[in-house]
């Protein structure tokens, strides 16, 4: 279970943003104009507006900003099978924190960063 949490994300490309939230998070989708759309899921949901600068995605890309959203799952084992399942493009394997708890991270296709955490 994800607590609840709203953001606002800023896409460089809306159709390719929502298949990433949709088929890779798997959040459900909701149009709200043609500047963008909503994605939920357990709690965290997201308005997703177009206009963004996309970033590039090589060597020091989390220096350039962004923002960066951890997701905090009570069935941390579900939530990553079920994100493996859907392809989600992991920017690590799964470590464990010095006090037990497991995390890994993914990123958006625009940069925005999810660090995915064990409760």
């Amino acid at each position: 279970m994800i607590s609840a949490y709203r953001f606002t994300v800023f896409a460089s490309d809306l159709a390719r943003s929502r298949r990433f939230y949709e088929d890779q998070l798997g959040c459900a989708i909701d149009d709200l104009t043609e500047l963008g759309f909503s994605a939920r899921r357990e709690g965290l949901e997201l308005t997703v507006e177009g206009g963004a600068k996309r970033r590039r995605l090589g060597k020091g890309w989390l220096g350039e900003g962004g923002l960066y959203i951890t997701v905090v799952s009570d069935d941390f084992d579900a939530l990553i099978a079920d994100l493996t399942e859907r392809d989600a493009p992991f920017l690590d394997d799964v470590v464990e924190l010095p006090d037990g708890r497991r995390v890994t991270g993914l990123a958006d296709p625009d940069g925005v960063l999810f660090e995915v955490r064990e409760a």
